[in-house]
């Protein structure tokens, strides 16, 4: 599936699961963010990233505020996370 800046996603899984690790920090279970909705606001750029197996990512800005699920964002952009294309719809 093709994305471009600005398209509507929605998370449909994290990392290729819809459940958690067993032993995860909470600050790191960002499977709570499976159904939330954002933008894509920066696409990755692949001739200067290693080929990872779960494919390219691209960096999806939440409509919802990542910090009130209790998750851990360090991005440039507030609410944002670098998501893998394959876990979007």
């Amino acid at each position: 599936m093709n994305f471009a800046l600005n398209d509507r996603v929605t998370l449909k899984k994290f990392l290729g699961e819809i459940n958690p690790p067993h032993k995860v920090k909470t600050q790191d279970n960002y499977w709570k963010l499976i159904g939330e909705m954002g933008s894509i606001v920066k696409l990755e750029n692949q001739s200067k990233m290693p080929k990872h197996p779960n494919g390219p990512r691209v960096l999806i800005k939440f409509d919802s505020n990542v910090n009130n699920f209790g998750l851990s964002c360090h991005n440039e952009i507030e609410n944002s996370l670098w998501i893998f294309i394959s876990d979007l719809k």
